[in-house]
């Protein structure tokens, strides 16, 4: 398959299990990790072929394993996807605001961004409005929710789990994703109080949990700058372990010898939109399979208990669960059926 192929982005962008990749990938022209390692920015092993993909260390760094294992629970890494695209539609809402008015006082956290972007507070705090204001506030919320979503699918043959995160936010130009989606430790925030996260880590460790992940990314038309292309960047993550080595690294598909990962045309990237698209492929929940779907919905409302934004799941279904958080159950509970409904009682026990 050549890289310029009309269907390369739908196939990319549709991969569900291990198959769908190695058949992708067979069909690229794909240098192996033991004719080209990326050692150092200055040293390699091998030579570049022009014209092939290469496989570059995640963030440069022929050291990332380490770093990429760091995530604890599955769970987690897929909670900061999720943070990283309320971070996404949040920053696009700020720079369309630039375009308007340059000098527009930044939000000074993203709670107040919201609120000024989309319009709702809080979203437990929703909850204690009256009748009609919760009403046009949830609405607003709701949606929100539309352009942000995480899909658990399910490969029965190989009996392997994908999770897709796909926000329609800003969106990363092709030349720079392998500096910002793919970068390790490397952050633009600090200076951006209205955002969430600062270190540019979390989300990496969900590379560790899947044999391979698919990450595709475009611009936002409004704020693409006239030297950003205008199609869509993608790749594919996977852990490579060179022989005779100890120290497995993960590394993506690169197009030039800097890191920058291939690139569709915009004719051909149309049908995808803007914003990011990250698919971990056989996902590693470490749970039994009848239990993921519940899992996640529990779990991710834990983890994100109050998020800033609230989002879409599509577990092993079509329809979706409007996710925003456990504190907001509570307080909806709390609307429903009196300030006691979160009451417990407990039996009493004996002191022994």
């Amino acid at each position: 398959m050549p890289l310029n192929a009309p269907d390369l982005l739908t196939q990319v962008t549709s991969a569900r299990s291990t198959a769908q990749v190695d058949a992708i990938m067979s069909g690229l022209p794909i240098v192996p990790p033991e004719q080209y390692q990326w050692l150092s920015d200055t040293d390699r092993t091998g030579t570049w072929k022009p014209g092939h993909l290469h496989w570059v260390p995640v963030g440069r760094d022929r050291g990332n394993g380490g770093r990429i294992k760091l995530a604890g629970e599955p769970m987690n890494p897929l909670a900061e996807r999720l943070v990283n695209g309320m971070e996404a539609l949040i920053e696009l809402a700020r720079m369309r605001e630039l375009l308007t008015n340059s000098s527009a006082p930044m939000p000074t956290s993203p709670r107040e961004a919201v609120l000024r972007y989309f319009g709702f507070p809080r979203l437990d705090q929703i909850e204690r409005l009256d009748d009609d204001e919760r009403k046009a506030k949830s609405a607003m919320a709701d949606n929100v929710r539309k352009h942000l979503s995480i899909k658990l699918d399910f490969e029965k043959k190989a009996k392997e789990f994908a999770v897709t995160v796909r926000d329609h936010g800003m969106g990363q130009a092709p030349e720079n994703i392998h500096k910002t989606l793919l970068s390790l430790g490397r952050t633009e925030k600090a200076d951006k109080p209205y955002l969430i996260g600062v270190f540019g880590q979390g989300g990496s460790s969900a590379f560790s949990i899947a044999k391979y992940s698919v990450v595709v990314s475009r611009r936002a038309k409004e704020i693409r700058k006239g030297n950003e292309a205008a199609g869509a960047g993608w790749t594919i993550v996977r852990e490579i372990q060179p022989k005779g080595r100890r120290d497995p690294y993960y590394a993506y598909l690169a197009a030039t010898e800097d890191g920058q990962v291939p690139v569709v045309d915009a004719a051909h990237a149309e049908k995808f939109g803007q914003g990011a698209h990250f698919c971990h492929i056989a996902y590693d929940f470490g749970a039994s399979e009848s239990s993921i779907a519940r899992l996640m919905y529990q779990s991710l409302n834990h983890v994100l208990f109050n998020p800033v934004m609230p989002y879409e799941l599509y577990a092993l279904k079509s329809t979706a669960d409007p996710m925003k958080g456990t504190a907001q159950r509570l307080a909806q509970r709390v609307r429903r059926f009196g300030s006691t409904a979160l009451d417990k009682s407990f039996t009493q026990l004996p002191v022994v």
